[in-house]
């Protein structure tokens, strides 16, 4: 794996932007569920995104891998980022909002502080580290305490979905560190068309494919997120994660149940509570404790 360099300010302003367009996904499927099924969901968002990188592919001159080796870490990472985490993002809020399921994939960053310092040489245990994702966690219970209300039995099955996606999402940034050396570009659109490969034929065969005028809210959200919290972010995560690490990029769980709740204000018109200014202290606090080195490792 090619090393890591140190995390710089605008790695932060990056991590910022990722948050909150990747926040703006959760108000997106809230939306497209009023009219589309989950399956239809995820197929649309996966293959609109891959239609979006081939002009720019073809203008820039770009060529796809050409080696078996690239191409299962792609079609492996495909599964893992998109179909899977996709899917059962779009199932589980069919039972819980967004703001619910942005927290609860905010449980991120301890599976890649835990799968990193196992499996990469270069992102172990630092005392601050684990301080500044313990603080940030503590800021998403505190919201999580403060919401978490469900009158719905399958609300507990729709967490455990959002749950095995941020798992995905992990699993996926510690193969993506392999493909340094492919363009992030390449990177997003192989993985795009494969993860379009995979869920096809489940969308054929369980789905129904609705006929009817396309232009209502649940389809134009459908599109947006398609192009700018699947495809672009695609580009910026990918680029973070190759760059400063599976850690960091991990911390922008601690952020998207933020921007989801100043997205839900502004679109749903939900007024956030006091607790939310306390959680975004807590969690800024630990991105700020994060950055503190310390030169031995304590593990």
């Amino acid at each position: 794996m090619k090393a890591l360099k140190e995390v710089e300010s605008s790695d932060y302003l990056k991590l910022l932007f990722l948050s909150s367009i990747w926040a703006g996904s959760f108000i997106c499927i809230e939306l497209a569920l009023e009219k589309y099924s989950f399956l239809f969901i995820a197929f649309i968002r996966i293959f609109f995104a891959a239609l979006f990188f081939l002009p720019i592919i073809y203008f820039k001159k770009l060529s796809f891998p050409k080696d078996s080796k690239t191409w299962g870490i792609i079609i492996l990472a495909a599964l893992l980022n998109n179909s899977l985490p996709f899917s059962l993002l779009a199932w589980g809020q069919q039972y819980i909002n967004a703001s619910t399921a942005s927290i609860v994939l905010a449980v991120g960053p301890f599976i890649a502080l835990i799968l990193s310092h196992f499996i990469t040489k270069d992102e172990k245990f630092t005392f601050f580290k684990l301080l500044g994702v313990a603080l940030g966690f503590l800021g998403i219970v505190l919201l999580l305490a403060d919401g978490f209300n469900s009158d719905n039995n399958n609300a507990f099955y729709g967490q455990i979905a959002v749950l095995f996606a941020s798992m995905g999402y992990i699993a996926s940034g510690l193969l993506l560190r392999k493909l340094h050396n492919t363009s992030s570009i390449i990177t997003s659109s192989s993985m795009f068309l494969s993860a379009s490969l995979i869920l096809l034929p489940f969308v054929l065969y369980f789905d129904t494919f609705i006929y009817e005028s396309y232009l209502n809210t649940a389809f134009y959200a459908l599109i947006f997120l398609a192009l700018i919290p699947t495809a672009c972010a695609s580009i910026i995560r990918i680029k973070i994660i190759q760059s400063v690490g599976v850690q960091f990029m991990s911390l922008v769980t601690y952020l998207i149940p933020l921007f989801t709740i100043f997205w839900a204000f502004v679109i749903f018109d939900e007024s956030p509570k006091d607790i939310t200014y306390i959680s975004l202290f807590l969690v800024l606090l630990g991105l700020f404790v994060r950055k503190i080195k310390i030169k031995r490792k304590i593990f």
